[in-house]
């Protein structure tokens, strides 16, 4: 099989992980994380610079900074101070040697199979994999020649039965979106360590708060920073963090195709990522509260939350997941559709959103891998008796008194 990287199979692991750092010494992280405080003074908050084309007196300085590694920019598609900037904060928090931000979450994954793949070649994915990544999985990459099989990650022997020789990524989601099914990294990672691939996950709903994937043995770490990383409903970015070797060609690729992220949301992504400590820790108190309260309403026929004693993987995520788990969580209605529909319209505060992650909690149907769901529109929207809900940094009693309205507000016939 080949590859464009100059890691031979068999030995795609073998640099050590990085070793585990404690939540207070990540709190503290976040808070200076990409700032250069080497000079003898430096701004507390970092400049922004949209310039993006560079002038020189001499000629020779141009090609300089190309050959510099990393690559200092001439052109905005070479990568601008801010982008920069924000790359070495999201390295640092997921102990990665370096990192490449892009114009959206989807770019970065779509980047990872471009750089990655070739003709021929194969990927392994989880079936609860998000609904837009897994359409470029079985719909996109086969147009290159790239097959993909999708597993079902609850049996441990599947995977292992679905690595082919031609097998080159192993795809996951630490939490996935929206079943919230947790992906059992370590044990993941030997299958991948075994056969020479390399392991990619996306750990968006996690964030390096509650799981750093590379310590456990992936190769490479994506976010979609527009959500908790940025986690201000005010920007989209995306953002691949790993060995160099595997984020050299990530990064070419990015500026071949043009898939730049600009100042300002780079700006405003390193912005939110300095308070995600504070935040992501509110956020997972306040959704496990709901999550019970949701849990004990007789309203409410299902709950899925990590962070409930009943999980189905409640001791993975103990393990997976110390520092709290998240903050999405799903809750199906025994009245059905027409009863998600109801309570959607009936809440006072919490407002549908397509979107999750930022400072207002929001609800929506889950996405299908038919595609992003609409409220009214999509037929698996409107057939759906579960609500997806994003915590945000509301306090947890007005979050529970919104939705305890609504709830109260139903019809009290019950769909069986």
């Amino acid at each position: 099989m080949t590859s464009r990287i100059s890691v031979p199979r068999g030995v795609a692991h073998a640099a050590a992980a990085p070793e585990a750092v404690n939540a207070a010494t990540l709190r503290t992280r976040t808070v200076h994380a990409g700032v250069d405080a080497t000079p003898p003074v430096w701004p507390l908050s970092e400049p922004i610079a949209p310039g993006t084309a560079y002038a020189f007196r001499d000629p020779a300085l141009a090609d300089l900074r190309s050959a510099a590694d990393p690559p200092e920019p001439n052109y905005g598609r070479d990568g601008l101070p801010n982008v920069r900037t924000l790359e070495r904060a999201v390295a640092d928090l997921e102990g990665a040697e370096d990192a490449h931000a892009v114009a959206s979450g989807m770019a970065a994954i779509a980047l990872i199979f471009l750089a990655h793949l070739h003709a021929g070649e194969h990927v392994v994915a989880f079936g609860d994999t998000y609904c837009e990544a897994r359409t470029l999985l079985t719909e996109e990459l086969p147009r290159f020649g790239v097959r993909t099989t999708i597993i079902d990650a609850g049996d441990p022997l599947v995977l292992p039965a679905a690595v082919c020789p031609d097998t080159r990524i192993v795809f996951v989601e630490t939490i996935a979106n929206p079943s919230l099914r947790l992906a059992d990294l370590d044990r993941v990672a030997m299958v991948t360590r075994r056969h020479g691939v390399l392991l990619c996950v996306d750990n968006t709903f996690a964030t390096p708060m509650l799981c750093r994937p590379l310590a456990h043995g992936a190769d490479l770490v994506l976010h979609s920073a527009t959500k908790f990383l940025g986690g201000h409903h005010d920007l989209i970015a995306g953002i691949v963090a790993g060995r160099r070797g595997l984020i050299a060609p990530i990064r070419r690729y990015g500026r071949l195709y043009g898939m730049t992220l600009g100042a300002m949301d780079a700006w405003l992504a390193l912005r939110g990522l300095h308070t995600l400590a504070p935040r992501i820790a509110w956020m997972s108190d306040t959704a496990h509260a709901v999550a019970a309260f949701l849990q004990a309403h007789p309203a409410v026929a299902a709950v899925r939350y990590p962070g409930l004693p009943d999980h189905p993987q409640e001791e993975l995520a103990r393990g997976l997941l110390p520092n709290g788990a998240g903050a999405v969580l799903t809750f199906t209605l025994r009245g059905g559709p027409s009863a998600a529909a109801a309570l959607i319209r009936t809440l006072r505060m919490i407002p549908y959103a397509l979107s999750l992650g930022g400072t207002a909690s929001t609800v929506c149907y889950p996405p299908s891998n038919q595609g992003d769901n609409r409220d009214g529109d999509d037929p698996a929207a409107a057939g759906s008796a579960t609500i997806r809900m994003s915590i945000g940094l509301e306090t947890a009693d007005d979050l529970i008194a919104d939705l305890a309205q609504a709830l109260a507000a139903l019809p009290t016939t019950e769909v069986v």
